[in-house]
């Protein structure tokens, strides 16, 4: 019995010890608040004094002009840096690298974050509520760390609620916010008056980029941020978003691009006036050009609006896709220029199949179609979708396969005065092209597609989101969905009428178009 009962009292020792080790162990690399202040900071203050917001730091370990004990403290897993409402951080603090001499990596459900905290802001700049820090590049790029102005190499980092504008791109360009690393979140950042130097080309910058090669960017997001020209000085800037694995809820105008590149998710985004570029790029709105892992892109929720030039929305398979498959539904096409489909599709050369579901769909051109030959092998499959077109669906280069449950209608149509269905469609409706009356021509004509709703079409069983910009707080706003019924018939096109017309959300301020 003594033997017993000292091999158990060992045990218990010894797993006291553990604990011991790994509460110090823990302790050691516990996730810290570190509160940043250009007006009110210094980098010289200890890392325990710069968790207060009394004596917070002056910069962000990883700026540029980040020196003293700001410089020396190495982030880890779970630290948060608050940056101070209102404050300015200029062009000789820039750029941000999390990845200077060795990669500082947050890990899952713990990174490493640059954001905000709403109760903390310099009321002599923003008033009596919150507002954003600024980035002020000045028109100049700042010091570009790996060609950008926000260099998130590292993985599992967050960069949030931050204004950058100023930037001017010159000779070479280079892009605001990079994202290489896996698990990176960029959100609610406002990207604005950017602009560049007539000696370089417009075609060299973006907003946003996530850089793929070599497998990163894997896991990450861009969503609830804005990219907008309207206050450029020469309106003359590339694009919005470079590749990405998700982007959602952003706002992206007054650029060439919308968005271009590689994808996987792409829903809930407001694109709109595009325009051409003087140094001869190409103009799109949204262009996915292959899959950014897999060979799987969906693409749906989305406005899509004021189209100068270019395409509308076009989802090209490339080499890397032998068997794209792309899900395109309850998306927004309107007031958009001639001179390409609606949504289009195709491919240079390998096979790629389009399943377009319940779009609502305004051109002068095509509803569907295909631009790119010799994609032979590509099919599109359309069903329960408002064409206020044409034609429906042109087979250059594609297949057609029509499901049933489609409204073609001419612009007259769409908004006729006469019996039996007095359609008002237009784009003058808080949510354009949307029913108003339970007698309109969408309204329970459609087919129902509720066995096909789950996996990569699981939002298809409720109506679009719509996203609208609101301008006073450079924010966007998603129209509360509807759920589709699980029986009986659809309503075709993206949105479903309950019993009343389509309300605006509230406290929103109207963007006109």
């Amino acid at each position: 019995m003594r033997a017993v009962w000292g091999a158990s009292k060992r045990g218990v020792v010894a797993g006291l010890l553990i604990a011991w080790v790994l509460l110090i162990s823990t302790s050691a690399f516990a996730q810290h608040t570190y509160y940043i202040s250009k007006s009110l900071g210094s980098d010289s203050r200890t890392p325990t004094q710069a968790q207060s917001k009394s004596t917070p730091w002056a910069h962000v370990p990883g700026m540029q002009s980040c020196a003293s004990n700001c410089a020396s403290y190495t982030p880890a897993a779970g630290d948060n840096f608050i940056l101070y409402g209102g404050d300015s951080w200029l062009a000789a603090d820039l750029a941000i690298n999390t990845c200077p001499s060795g990669c500082w990596n947050g890990s899952v459900g713990n990174p490493i974050s640059i954001t905000v905290d709403k109760t903390w802001y310099n009321s002599s700049v923003c008033g009596g509520s919150w507002c954003r820090p600024i980035f002020n590049l000045q028109n100049s790029t700042g010091t570009l760390v790996g060609g950008s102005v926000v260099w998130l190499y590292s993985d599992y980092w967050v960069f949030d609620n931050v204004e950058i504008t100023g930037y001017q791109q010159s000779g070479g360009g280079g892009n605001v916010v990079a994202i290489v690393g896996t698990g990176v979140e960029v959100k609610n950042v406002y990207i604005h008056n950017f602009s560049r130097t007539a000696g370089s080309s417009g075609s060299n910058s973006v907003c946003f980029v996530t850089n793929g090669s070599s497998g990163g960017g894997g896991g990450s997001s861009i969503h609830d941020s804005i990219c907008d020209g309207a206050d450029s000085p020469n309106q003359d800037f590339m694009g919005g978003i470079l590749h990405g694995n998700s982007v959602y809820n952003n706002v992206i105008r007054y650029v060439y691009n919308g968005m271009n590149g590689a994808f996987n998710d792409i829903h809930g985004n407001l694109i709109e006036h595009n325009y051409i570029s003087t140094s001869g790029d190409h103009c799109n709105m949204i262009f996915p050009q292959g899959t950014f892992s897999g060979e799987t892109i969906k693409i749906y929720n989305n406005v899509i609006r004021n189209k100068t030039c270019g395409t509308t929305l076009f989802t090209l398979a490339n080499s890397n896709d032998t068997n794209l498959i792309a899900y395109q539904y309850n998306n927004v096409l309107y007031d958009n220029a001639s001179g390409n489909d609606g949504i289009g599709s195709g491919g240079h050369d390998p096979t790629g199949v389009y399943y377009d579901y319940n779009n609502t769909v305004v051109s002068l051109d095509n509803c569907f179609g295909n631009g790119e030959a010799p994609a032979t092998k590509s099919v599109t499959h359309y069903e329960n979708n408002h064409c206020v077109a044409p034609t429906v669906c042109v087979a250059a280069g594609t297949s057609c396969v029509d499901g049933g449950g489609n409204l073609q209608q001419t612009a007259a149509q769409a908004n006729s005065n006469k019996s039996p269905h007095y359609d008002q469609y237009t784009d003058k409706q808080t949510y354009a092209y949307s029913p108003v009356a339970a007698s309109n021509s969408t309204v329970g004509a459609g087919n129902n597609l509720s066995s096909m709703c789950s996996g990569n079409l699981a939002a298809l069983c409720s109506d679009t989101a719509y996203a609208t910009y609101d301008q006073a707080n450079h924010t966007v706003v998603m129209r509360t969905v509807n759920a589709r019924p699980a029986s009986g018939a659809w309503d075709i096109g993206a949105y479903l009428f309950q019993d009343g017309p389509i309300q605006p959300p509230t406290g929103v301020k109207a963007t006109a178009h």
